[in-house]
């Protein structure tokens, strides 16, 4: 508002008395500010609302004017030319949770009311301090004003009673005259004229807080504008600009006149209503339908559900009958269901005058007419023919990109991952600033600070897909989500904490998989949602799915990461542990058994030592939240375990010991030959068991000579420590130092020894010995089944280029290697997130 412009408060005043009572209410200023700053923390959401509330009232146009971010009028302003309020719709305006007011307007509503529970007027405190509601109800002019300031908590009350007085504009030319109103009205580009007939209503928002700084009307154009259904017969004015659906933005990818049906959908016709359809002048006529059916079915690029549905829908079939739409709210006309991927991008103008004798009919019997019968008919042949036409559409496009070179041919069709994502985003497209539902098993993320709608427009473009989708490992802890699928960022992020991932993530050849069954569970969620099921009841079905992942992957476990962190897992569970420590000494290459029972220990485990025969050891588990008292350990008891089964050692795993290499702990150790392991030190052996390949026979030698905990710690360090490289990166290493031959030394055979130099440059081997890279390169010979050959002269010979050999040996190097056909959907390489 200008310096200079009197507030509309004290221009009510002057302009009419107080009518009736002062209207009493009662709202505490912390009801006011979890309402508003909760529900509709976002300014333009708060003008949303006031839309919403006209769109209520019957209003078939609504006007908005916000300021310039750049100074000009500060004040914001929203007129609609719906059914005005009465005295009483004014004081039931304040009613949080009952209204009267909207009950009033539903006698004589010709739509579906929106509002349900009276908050939405609580929207603007976000934005103003002073809101002032002028209204016509046809009778009277009336108007009110509420401050929220007026609502303050004192020190007996939380609550605030403040009466409001609702004032009678007794001379309308006053009004128009007022230099405030006409500022008003011609921020709003509306016609004074209009005011003396109509019903109408104009909202005042005043003393505007810092908040409405953000209320740019760009940003308002893109809510509204999604807020619109396409065809709509409300209309919206934004600042002078008549607003248009985004949808009216979707590329028509099917458009076609009733009229022109294909013949053996006429034939289909008659068949089913037992008349003869024919086309005359661009009509669909028969003896039922002598003016005929006319009208143009389209099937757009993005759908046409979604947010802009809270209005009014704009997919299926709108039916005119003499000019006046009869299915406002059955977009099927009676029709059974369709496919969700065509009926939600599906819209149908449908012209039949004829059709009148069954609207006017009772409402139950007019199911019973046979022209409303012969109507769905063609309905359901005009669905149909869309369909058909959209699919062939779909094929079509699909076969362009199969005639793409190979690394950009796309085997994954965008009608499978960027539409229907384009169409969940579209209608479920979430106000980075607004209040949200919590849907936390969901996939499908979008970064907060991203365009959305630009988003759905590329997705929704053909060959929206802009580059290779990538998939990245991220830590998101063991009770997550397997994915999360950021369609903005074209990448998949796979818990590496979950258990699924821990079964398989490290194996080369399952990693693709997981890869796979990652990318096809983010977009199980799209689907359903697409097809329109409760987002709830889609969370507890992905989080069942999840629970049966992790069971499967646990029943049957291979993976060494995995085993790993079972073990630390179980520490502080008495079977668990045990069942841990068994799994934990069949992975180091014993034979082992659970046993457990009264009297015996918790395991054994066998190791056959050609030529000395098997040795066995007890397998014992102590588990605990904390470390034990030496006194929970009975020594003894386990010492007798041993000598029961003929066994040559013990080893014992606890969450820690007391105590240090004198604690009467290592005494009774070291007394009865008891090898001290902590859960830690064992999953941590587990863990690398096959990078540093790590045998029975070296935990047996630990386990029948290292017996206090910190002599065992010793040995397991060194055990850990030597080699100073992992395995798989020895054998990545020899790869590269393949590689980096190439094209160098032409006339020269590749030899050990040059393999052995390039190794050695490398920093992490640096003192490696040349015995170690012989070694390794011997290993991989017999896995790259005939890649690689070393012959007795000590020359390296490579039978195939060097990608089919990092195929073959990845189950040495850990790394899968390229596919030997590629795609344009997903890098086959993992990054693992920042």
């Amino acid at each position: 508002m200008t310096a200079d412009t009197q507030p509309f408060y004290d221009t009510l005043n002057a302009l009419g008395p107080a009518i009736r009572d002062p209207v009493p209410v009662t709202l505490s200023p912390e009801l006011i500010g979890l309402l508003s700053e909760q529900l509709y923390r976002s300014p333009a959401k708060a003008i949303e609302e006031l839309v919403v509330n006209a769109y209520d009232a019957d209003a078939d146009e609504v006007r908005v004017f916000v300021a310039s971010e750049t100074g000009g009028a500060r004040f914001v302003a929203v007129y609609d030319n719906g059914h005005g309020m009465t005295y009483d719709g004014l004081a039931d305006l304040w009613r949080v949770g009952r209204t009267k007011q909207r009950t009033d307007l539903q006698k004589h509503a010709t739509r579906k009311q929106i509002g349900k529970f009276g908050i939405g007027k609580l929207s603007t405190y976000t934005i103003a301090n002073r809101v002032t509601y002028i209204t016509s109800n046809g009778t009277d002019q009336l108007g009110v004003t509420i401050d929220y300031r007026d609502f303050r908590s004192t020190a007996t009350s939380t609550t605030t009673e403040v009466k409001l007085r609702v004032h009678r504009i007794d001379n309308f030319d006053s009004l128009l005259n007022d230099d405030m109103f006409r500022q008003v009205l011609i921020s709003l580009q509306a016609d004074a004229n209009r005011l003396r007939t109509d019903s109408w209503t104009i909202v005042i928002l005043e003393e505007l807080k810092e908040k409405a700084r953000q209320l740019s009307a760009g940003r308002l154009r893109w809510v509204l504008r999604t807020a619109m259904p396409l065809g709509s017969r409300f209309n919206i004015v934004l600042n002078g600009e008549e607003l248009e659906s985004s949808k009216a933005d979707y590329a028509v990818l099917v458009e076609f006149d009733v009229a022109d049906i294909p013949k053996e959908r006429l034939i289909g016709l008659r068949k089913k209503t037992k008349e003869t359809w024919s086309v005359v002048n661009g009509k669909l006529t028969s003896p039922s339908f002598p003016s005929g059916i006319s009208g143009k079915a389209v099937v757009t690029e993005g759908t046409l559900t979604g947010k802009s549905g809270d209005l009014f829908r704009s997919e299926g079939f709108f039916v005119y009958v003499r000019g006046r739409l009869v299915n406002e709210e059955d977009a099927l006309f009676g029709l059974h269901k369709y496919s969700h991927a065509t009926w939600n991008r599906f819209h149908a103008d449908i012209y039949a005058d004829d059709l009148d004798v069954a609207i006017t009919a009772n409402r139950e019997s007019m199911e019973d007419v046979k022209v409303y019968r012969d109507a769905q008919a063609v309905l359901n042949e005009v669905f149909n023919e869309a369909r058909t036409r959209y699919r062939i559409h779909a094929t079509t496009e699909e076969q362009k990109a199969l005639g793409q070179r190979e690394h950009t041919r796309n085997y994954v069709p965008e009608r499978l991952v960027e539409l229907p994502t384009a169409d969940v985003l579209a209608g479920y497209a979430k106000d980075p600033t607004g209040a949200e539902a919590d849907e936390s098993w969901m996939y499908l993320t979008v970064d907060p600070t991203t365009n959305v709608q630009q988003l759905i427009s590329t997705l929704y473009a053909s060959g929206g897909r802009e580059r290779k989708y990538r998939y990245q490992y991220a830590a998101f802890g063991s009770a997550e989500r397997l994915v999360r699928y950021a369609p903005d960022d074209e990448t998949f992020t796979i818990n590496e904490d979950h258990d699924l991932t821990r079964a398989y993530g490290q194996d080369p050849r399952a990693a693709d998989l997981l890869n796979d069954l990652a990318t096809s569970e983010a977009l199980l969620e799209v689907y359903l949602r697409e097809a329109g099921l409760n987002p709830h009841t889609i969370g507890e079905v992905l989080e069942k799915r999840d629970l049966l992942f992790r069971g499967l992957a646990n029943a049957k476990m291979f993976s060494l990461d995995a085993l790993s962190t079972y073990v630390r897992d179980s520490a502080a569970v008495p079977l668990e542990l045990e069942i841990a420590l068994v799994a934990g000494a069949r992975a180091l290459g014993f034979v082992a058994k659970h046993l457990g029972g009264p009297g015996e220990p918790d395991g054994v485990a066998r190791f056959t030592d050609y030529p000395g025969g098997e040795q066995k050891i007890t397998l014992e588990a102590k588990s605990s939240q904390h470390v034990p008292r030496t006194r929970d350990i009975d020594f003894a008891a386990l010492r007798e375990h041993m000598e029961e089964l003929d066994a040559r050692g013990c080893l014992l795993v606890a969450p820690g010991y007391q105590g240090d290499t004198t604690s009467n702990a290592a005494k009774h150790a070291r007394k009865e030959g008891i090898s001290c392991w902590t859960v830690e030190q064992f999953a941590a052996v587990v863990a690398a068991a096959e990078s540093r390949h790590i045998t029975a026979r070296q935990i047996l030698g630990i386990v029948r000579e290292k017996f206090a905990q910190e002599d065992v710690s010793t040995a397991v360090e060194d055990l850990l420590a030597e080699p100073r490289w992992e395995t798989p990166d020895l054998y990545r290493a020899v790869l590269a130092a393949l590689r980096a031959l190439h094209g160098r030394l032409r006339d020269t055979p590749r030899t050990i020894e040059l393999v052995m130099a390039e190794v050695s440059r490398m920093t992490d081997f640096q003192d490696i010995p040349g015995k170690d890279i012989e070694k390794a390169i011997k290993d991989m010979v017999p896995v790259s089944q005939g890649g690689l050959l070393l012959r007795t002269s000590g020359e390296v010979v490579l039978n195939v280029d060097y990608d089919e050999l990092e195929r073959r040996i990845q189950a040495f190097t850990r790394k899968a290697g390229r596919p030997r056909r590629e795609g344009a959907f997903g890098e086959t390489t993992r990054s693992r997130a920042p």
